[in-house]
């Protein structure tokens, strides 16, 4: 395989919510596809309405080589130490990355409203006091 050429970490995308039976709908118009989720021969399985959808994409071109339906945690610690790895490459630091990550794009809170710079210095500011400790 070319060296230039790879597959990037898991990406989370986002939630796809599925059927009461467990069926997964995926497509429009004349192109659909109905996937059952299933783990072995447990139907049932799943703990919500939703699952969480991940892919993986080339690196050469960026289109996506794998796509991962995933009810567990390990995609998406995939997922948060790629981001952590693109933190400390973030020209203007980890802190200023991750800014940019959550500041108005994060829900936050019990009411669940957009993180604001205040709550994220907040934060921030308490992850970098149990660095200390």
């Amino acid at each position: 395989m070319n060296p230039d050429y790879y597959i990037f970490p898991a990406e989370y995308i986002g939630e796809a919510e599925h059927s009461e039976d467990g069926t997964l709908t995926i497509g429009c118009n004349n192109n659909i596809i109905k996937l059952p989720l299933r783990k072995g021969d447990k139907p049932g399985w799943w703990n919500s309405k939703t699952v969480s959808v991940y892919v993986r994409r080339f690196s050469s071109d960026l289109s996506i080589a794998e796509i991962h339906i995933a009810q567990h945690d390990g995609l998406s610690q995939e997922a948060l130490d790629f981001q952590n790895q693109e933190a400390q490459r973030y020209p203007l630091g980890p802190k200023e990355y991750w800014r940019t990550k959550q500041v108005g794009k994060y829900f936050y809170g019990l009411d669940q409203h957009l993180m604001t710079n205040e709550e994220f210095e907040n934060e921030w500011q308490q992850f970098e006091d149990l660095d200390d400790e």
